[in-house]
């Protein structure tokens, strides 16, 4: 229960930075913190609609960087 709720604090504190930037907001986002939040977004239940938006946004950016060869997440 506290960790769910803490992954949701975590996940709407990181809302509006995601929100408020353009297209490729997860390039400036190092390896470690990329690969903690696609783990938590692995291990989520019951994620409102943004929280969802956010975790696919995560796991496109574990996309992107694999095609470059660069294995994170």
């Amino acid at each position: 229960m506290a960790g769910k709720l803490l992954l949701r604090a975590m996940l709407v504190l990181y809302l509006p930075l995601i929100l408020s930037a353009c297209s490729g907001a997860y390039d400036a986002i190092e390896d470690r913190d990329l690969r903690q939040r696609h783990y938590q977004c692995q291990h989520a239940t019951s994620l409102s609609a943004a929280e969802i938006q956010i975790c696919q946004n995560v796991l496109r950016e574990c996309q992107r960087r694999v095609r470059k060869g660069d294995y994170v997440c």
